[in-house]
C-alpha cells in the first residue's frame, strides 16, 4: 500500500525494516542508530512510513497527518498473507516465517513475551482522530482511489 500511495501522492515512503536492519532480515542495527535514522524522516515535510516496530513508529505518530491502520479480520487471514509474502522475499527463511507468525500471534493477543505490553489498538488510540482503519484489499483500493 505504501508504494501505491507514493506513486499516487508523489511522497517518498520508507519501511521501518530499512532502518531496523543493516542487512535486510539478517543484521540488525542498534535501537539508538535505528531511531536516529528514522527520526530524520519524521523531521521532513512529507513522508510515508510503513511498519509495525512500535518504538520506531511511535515518534512519527504525533507528526503524522494520517495514520493508516491495516488490520486482518482474523489471525488466519494474517498468517495466510505472511505465507504468501514469504514466497516473494529472497532473504526470509522458513524458520524466520514461523518466528514471524508466532510474533504476530503474540502481538495480536498480547500474550507470551508480549504480555503486559499494550495491544496495537491501545498503542494507536491516542491518535484515533487521525486514524483510518482498513481491513480488506477493497477498502485499501477505495481509500487510495479517493485521494
Amino acid at each position: 500500500m505504501a508504494g501505491k500511495l507514493e506513486k499516487k501522492l508523489g511522497i517518498p515512503y520508507f519501511s521501518t525494516d530499512d532502518f531496523y536492519y543493516e542487512i535486510k532480515f539478517t543484521k540488525m542495527r542498534s535501537r539508538e542508530e535505528s531511531l536516529s535514522k528514522i527520526s530524520k524522516v519524521y523531521e521532513s515535510d512529507k513522508w510515508i512510513v510503513e511498519g509495525t516496530t512500535e518504538w520506531m513508529v511511535e515518534p512519527g505518530l504525533d507528526a503524522a497527518d494520517v495514520v493508516i491502520f491495516l488490520t486482518h479480520k482474523n489471525i488466519f487471514a494474517q498468517w495466510l498473507y505472511l505465507i504468501k509474502r514469504h514466497f516473494h522475499r529472497d532473504n526470509e527463511t522458513v524458520g524466520g516465517l514461523f518466528e514471524l507468525m508466532r510474533h504476530v500471534f503474540y502481538k495480536r493477543y498480547s500474550i507470551g513475551y508480549r504480555k503486559g505490553y499494550p495491544t496495537i489498538h491501545e498503542f494507536i488510540s491516542p491518535h484515533k482522530e487521525k486514524t483510518v482503519t482498513l481491513s480488506s484489499f477493497k477498502e485499501i483500493r477505495n481509500f487510495i482511489n479517493s485521494l
